[in-house]
């Protein structure tokens, strides 16, 4: 029973205790209403004073069909969309290109419309520049792994308290990227041609300088084939004429014999007055023994025979006389004036000889003739083009005011609280 009475009296002092707080937050409730206002007041005239942050974004995914058709037109390696894509970002992120594209497009009016003084222009244009973020797609592993996903745009965004400025310059940075990429490509291109047309060249060069060195070794062998041939032809002729000597001077010694046996025989003219003028036969023949045609002696006689022997012994030449010379002396003739060894000789370009050749020409031909028009040609797809923002991302005035109206009214509550605790102890008011 005691025990209930007491509960009863502490939740009594307990209610009497929240009464009197109320009453004397009441009591002070001008000083809480005015701190509070007050500071608030301050917070707005602080939001005011500060100065918005805008953010421009522009979007993009990799590039179109057809452009990634014309550019595999070129003379390069295989490109793939993502390769393009690639070097676009990397050229987009660039702090070099990121700096060009400020200067070339005049940006730094735009950006200084109050043309205050800047002392190192370089580290304005940094400054300017360093809120530049390229963010890709946020996917999931999951996602990723699904191929169409990874057409989900990418973005590029600045920051800055010039909305109009921010927005233009991040389109020109997003062109000049792309316009970059493309000439880089043309660029390759026209390295690759000129590397190739190159090659041409010296494998031309090369192809030239074998031809020669297989004509000047054609040459060589064609010489020793026809030295080889003209020895032969030049032995076999000094073997002709030395048996045809050989067989002059053994006609000569027949001969002396014949004169001999016809002087010792009384035969010193000639017999062809036996022949009988009819002309009925032109083979004489003696009838003594066997048939047989009538010896030189009997039908020439001594003085006819030692007449040609004469004829033998002041013979300067056999050449005449020797049939096969006229053969050997055309081969010889043919060995020593070979056309194929002339032409060869005189021949100044061996390049219409050469098939290769034909095909190196055509192709440079062709290479030099290749034109690829890159109008029209991106390495990205623009999917939004960054426009002036009309609400700043930073700071957040309403957020600045009501967090400031919260805390000036809790801290006023505060300290009235505080007051109340040193003010002397007086009777609270009784209901």
């Amino acid at each position: 029973m005691e025990q209930s009475q007491q509960e009863v009296q502490n939740y009594q002092e307990d209610g009497i205790n929240l009464r009197e707080l109320v009453f004397s937050l009441m009591e002070r409730k001008f000083f809480i209403i005015g701190l509070t206002a007050f500071l608030t007041i301050l917070a707005i005239q602080y939001a005011r004073t500060l100065v918005p942050i805008y953010q421009a974004t522009s979007s993009f995914t990799s590039p179109s069909t057809i452009s990634m058709t014309t550019i595999n037109k070129l003379d390069l390696t295989t490109r793939t969309k993502d390769s393009i894509f690639s070097e676009f970002l990397t050229l987009l992120s660039s702090k070099d290109l990121q700096k060009l594209a400020f200067i070339k497009g005049d940006f730094l009016n735009l950006f200084n419309s109050d043309n205050r003084a800047i002392d190192d222009t370089g580290e304005f244009i940094s400054k300017v520049t360093s809120s530049i973020r390229v963010n890709s797609p946020n996917l999931t592993s999951e996602e990723k792994s699904l191929g169409f996903l990874t057409e989900l745009p990418y973005t590029v965004s600045i920051e800055g308290v010039n909305a109009v400025a921010i927005s233009e310059y991040l389109n020109a940075l997003v062109d000049m990227a792309n316009a970059k990429t493309i000439t880089g490509l043309i660029e390759l291109n026209e390295i690759n041609i000129s590397n190739r047309i190159d090659e041409i060249s010296l494998e031309r060069d090369l192809l030239i300088e074998q031809a020669k060195k297989d004509r000047f070794s054609t040459i060589e062998r064609i010489k020793e084939e026809d030295g080889q041939k003209i020895r032969q032809i030049n032995g076999q002729i000094d073997r002709t004429r030395y048996m045809e000597k050989e067989n002059r001077l053994n006609q000569i010694v027949v001969l002396i014999e014949a004169a001999k046996l016809a002087k010792s025989l009384g035969i010193i003219e000639n017999n062809f007055k036996l022949i009988k003028g009819d002309g009925a036969s032109s083979d004489l023949t003696i009838a003594i023994g066997e048939n047989k045609d009538l010896p030189e002696w009997y039908l020439y006689g001594e003085k006819a025979l030692l007449q040609r022997v004469e004829l033998l012994q002041n013979r300067t030449s056999d050449d005449p006389f020797i049939p096969e010379l006229v053969t050997l002396n055309s081969q010889l003739n043919k060995a020593q004036n070979n056309n194929l060894l002339i032409t060869l000789e005189t021949r100044q370009d061996d390049s219409p000889f050469i098939d290769e050749i034909v095909k190196l020409d055509i192709e440079k031909i062709k290479l030099k003739s290749r034109t690829v028009f890159m109008n029209g040609v991106n390495a990205m797809q623009l999917s939004q083009i960054s426009m002036p923002p009309e609400k700043p991302i930073k700071p957040n005035k309403r957020r600045i005011v009501l967090l400031a109206f919260i805390a000036s009214f809790m801290m006023s509550i505060f300290l009235a609280l505080i007051i109340e605790t040193f003010k002397p102890n007086e009777k609270a008011p009784t209901a």
